[in-house]
């Protein structure tokens, strides 16, 4: 955007907003409620530092606590900023911590797979179930999901003790022996099997729960994955170290940092680590914190905040979104249950821009849960709104919401039956509602099975993916023959279920036959390459090295090549040293360089140590340049391998391995060196490990190479097809021969939904949309998965998604609608023992609810009701919160 453009568009901010956007010197903590314009400022802001070149955008970075924020975020700097936005970075906070491992797992050798992939809850469950040291405990009724809860628990609260000692299964059993000691109550909750905790399930993390921890982690990094404590805890445990803290901290000059009140100890540590001496903005609003119990502190973390960095404090009190009555009303409500708070944060009172004054608040009460569903429902016949997606159903809980939804089908079943028993025309305004859990599109069965198809095409070593769709979909292989290939026999061979798919399998009966026969002919290469970062789709390669060895790591040639880039190294200096300035002295044409590679590595076997991201960028960089792929038999991981081998080493960092095969060239993360130390333990395993055990594997793998052959063949064509197609593409040709498209369509047809908006068949063509409307052709097929794939993992719900493509009136409750705003709310369920919950009477503590309650009435934008369903029998009487709003706004009935 032109400067003088922007400069025109800025005087449209009020006093406050042109305050952020114009100190640029000073730190400052933004308080800014829901509707007083916070991202249109934090994107002038963006542009005014960029125009007075304070920073580049590479140098600036806005983190945000949702998918949805961190979309509108994106879409507005764009807007304001103009290209100069690409270089910004617009993450989550979760999506930053996963940028930080994966750049740390290449560049200084953690031992985390550098191409390792995010697994959600369900597919953690089943790494959980197939987990030799649990599978007998996973196995009994209900234990599986309670063993994932007591494992989510240890890990968040091994950060949050921050016992990061180097021995993973030490520091788990400190954390579950202080747990069972200071906070007994959450372990106990985590334990619940039938809404009772589980005594055998707490004494066996007692006894070995240290172990069992490590052995579930040891079981995702063999996949190459990693689940959603992993994030924070491992970019913590990173940052503590001076020489990594110091790089992240030096690259970023400009921080903001949204919706800090949802922040915990533990994240705001690694946000402190981040920060250095630059420039900081952290915003929020004190009174939307709802998640103390999931352990956001934002008493201690705005106290720190303000010690620490002295902020300026500014506070939108405008709004721009709510009516008179409503905003007045919510700060009203504030000022009665937070009134010292208020005081501290809001030295002016808030205003109502809206011209609107609105109407007034209704409350009513009924006797139950249907009269009050029946209320909604007639009320919204009345209202007849446009959109259904911009009407909002919220509730306390997702018990209340099941209960409201199963009230709402039977008013919608008795209404039809009466108008046909009158043969009348049902002449209502139609409504449909939506329940949350209908919200997570990524998690439907038909979509999953789509993913796992893509999961394997991109990491070869997810054996939970390639199970599953083996088992779903490929002929012959059942059950039993799953079981088999994750026996503890299997494992104890170094056998994985990913086997089954390697070239050498198909050709050999042995996954590393293929290696070991080229190593004879001395046609083996190992490879490594240094990059400008670790944008795969984007970044490019400043270093290619590789050797040719034989069967005893003789180097018969080499090849060590410097490249010249487009995009400065950037950050990644740090690590491999190779600067902008080298580059352009002694880097060769990136076509010719990486050309010569591919004639060196030609018809070989490639090895490299955590080979993932290496092939990943070359493939891209090789499409980008117009260059045909890779043409090897086969490639190989020593990461991988000695995971497989030797599972309690310490790590599998390559200066670990290196120190236990004691090899003559150690790592130093210039590329060459670390070939030559990769070739070293390379031999060292075949020596040691794959020779020895190459009949017994080889007997196992006869059994069920030919049952798996076909399967095989069509997931290696797949991994083919991806340098010449598309995303969407390639997922119209897997649905239609895997047989996910056939299979669904059948489901479709048994339950009578061919052709309905929930149909199975339905959802397919909306991932296909999906695809097809996010593809950026700049991309390669492979990167284009890539980033699906990271997006599915890192979304909760896609409630934008499924609103667009089937508007409904969604019933979600309080915390899923965070951030969310509607022209119209029924807050449903207010009554005693539900809101506030019986939890919080029994506690005497109502302060976590009180903002609960206040988040849900900011929703609305233009009208606001209030229902109770009093449930007379019981006593109840009304939600105590109504009684902190003014109630000259409000309109009761019954």
């Amino acid at each position: 955007m032109p400067e003088q453009e922007s400069e025109k568009q800025r005087e449209q901010l009020n006093e406050k907003q042109l305050e952020v956007v114009n100190e640029l010197e000073n730190n400052i903590l933004l308080i800014a409620s829901a509707g007083t314009g916070k991202t249109n400022t934090l994107a002038y802001r963006i542009a005014h530092i960029i125009e007075e070149k304070k920073a580049e955008g590479k140098e600036i970075a806005c983190l945000t606590f949702t998918n949805k924020a961190c979309s509108e975020m994106k879409a507005r700097v764009m807007e304001v900023v103009g290209e100069a936005a690409n270089d910004v970075t617009i993450k989550t906070f979760h999506g930053f911590c996963y940028e930080i491992i994966r750049q740390e797992s290449k560049h200084r050798d953690i031992g985390i797979s550098a191409d390792s992939i995010i697994y959600d809850e369900e597919d953690c469950l089943e790494i959980i179930k197939n987990v030799p040291e649990m599978t007998d405990m996973a196995a009994q009724t209900g234990w599986a999901g309670a063993i994932q809860k007591i494992i989510a628990l240890v890990k968040e609260y091994r950060g949050e003790y921050d016992y990061f000692s180097g021995e993973p299964s030490d520091d788990y059993q400190r954390v579950i022996d202080r747990l069972l000691t200071e906070n007994g109550q959450r372990f106990s909750d985590a334990s619940r099997v039938n809404w009772k905790s589980c005594t055998d399930l707490i004494m066996e993390f007692q006894n070995r729960g240290g172990f069992l921890v490590s052995a579930y982690d040891n079981a995702l990094r063999m996949a190459h994955g990693m689940d959603f404590c992993d994030l924070i805890n491992i970019a913590y445990e990173l940052l503590k170290n001076p020489e990594v803290q110091g790089a992240w901290s030096s690259y970023f000059k400009y921080w903001c940092i949204d919706e800090v009140q949802d922040t915990s100890r533990l994240e705001y540590s690694v946000l402190e680590h981040l920060f250095g001496q630059n420039n900081v903005i952290m915003c929020g609003d004190f009174f939307q914190t709802i998640y103390e119990w999931r352990g956001s502190q934002p008493d201690l973390i705005f106290d720190k905040f303000y010690s620490e960095y002295q902020p300026r404090l500014i506070v939108f009190n405008k709004n721009y979104r709510s009516t008179r009555i409503l905003l007045d009303s919510s700060y009203y409500y504030l000022k009665k249950r937070f009134p010292d708070k208020v005081t501290n944060f809001f030295p002016d009172d808030a205003l109502a821009m809206s011209d609107n004054e609105g109407e007034k608040i209704v409350h009513a009460t009924f006797r139950d849960t249907y009269i009050e569903a029946d209320w909604i429902y007639n009320t919204l016949q009345r209202l007849r709104p446009q959109d259904l997606s911009k009407v909002c159903i919220l509730t306390r809980s997702n018990v209340y919401n099941k209960r409201l939804s199963n009230c709402f089908s039977k008013i919608m079943e008795t209404r039809q039956r009466n108008q046909m028993l009158q043969k009348g025309v049902f002449d209502d305004f139609p409504l449909e509602f939506m329940l949350v859990d209908e919200f997570h599109f990524f998690r439907r069965q038909e979509i999953k099975d789509v993913l796992a198809v893509f999961n394997m095409l991109i990491n070869e070593w997810d054996d939970t993916s390639i199970c599953r769709v083996a088992k779903e979909y490929a002929k012959g292989i059942g059950a039993r023959t799953i079981d088999k290939l994750q026996s503890e026999e299997a494992l104890d061979l170094g056998i994985h279920p990913s086997d089954m798919v390697h070239p050498s399998t198909l050709k050999y009966d042995e996954p590393f036959e293929m290696l070991r026969r080229e190593l004879e002919r001395g046609n083996v290469v190992v490879f490594d390459v240094e990059s400008t970062g670790l944008d795969t789709s984007r970044d490019e390669i400043i270093q290619i090295a590789a050797i040719r060895i034989d069967r005893t790591g003789k180097v018969l040639d080499k090849l060590n090549l410097f490249l010249k880039a487009t995009k400065s190294v950037g950050q990644s200096v740090n690590t491999h040293h190779i600067t902008d300035e080298q580059l352009q002295r002694d880097g060769v044409d990136p076509k010719k360089g990486l050309q010569a590679f591919l004639t060196f590595a030609n018809d070989s076997v490639v090895v490299g140590h955590n080979v993932g991201y290496d092939l990943t960028i070359l493939a891209s960089q090789l499409k980008r340049l117009g260059l045909e792929g890779l043409k090897c038999q086969a490639h190989y991981d020593t990461l991988d391998i000695f995971r497989r081998f030797y599972p309690k080493l310490e790590n599998h960092k390559l200066s670990t391995i290196g120190e236990f095969v004691q090899v003559s060239h150690k790592s130093t993360h210039d590329a060459f060196d670390d070939i030559s130390a990769t070739g070293e333990i390379l031999i060292y395993a075949v020596n040691n490990n794959i020779v020895e055990g190459i009949d017994e594997r080889r007997r196992f793998f006869s059994k069920y190479s030919k049952v798996f052959a076909p399967f095989a063949d069509k997931i290696n064509e797949y991994k083919r097809d991806m340098y010449d197609m598309r995303p969407q593409e390639l997922m119209n040709k897997v649905i239609r021969e895997v047989g996910i498209l056939e299979r669904y369509t059948n489901e479709d047809i048994r339950n009578n939904s061919t052709n309905k908006p929930n149909s199975k068949v339905g959802n397919l063509r909306q991932l296909y949309r999906f695809m097809r409307e996010r593809d950026d052709k700049k991309m390669s097929c492979l990167d284009g998965i890539k980033n699906l794939l990271n997006l599915t993992s890192l979304s909760n719900t896609e409630f934008d998604l499924m609103l667009a493509s089937h508007p409904k009136i969604p019933i979600i409750t309080v915390h899923q609608a965070k951030g969310l705003e509607f022209e119209q709310v029924f807050f449903a369920g207010l009554q005693e023992g539900v809101f506030p919950s019986k939890f919080a009477i029994d506690a005497d503590y109502f302060d976590e609810e009180a903002r609960l309650f206040y988040v849900g009435i900011t929703r609305a934008k233009k009208a606001l009701y209030l229902t109770s369903a009093l449930e007379r029998s019981k006593n109840t009487n009304p939600c105590r919160f109504i009684y902190s709003l003014p109630q000259k706004n409000i309109e009761n009935c019954q």
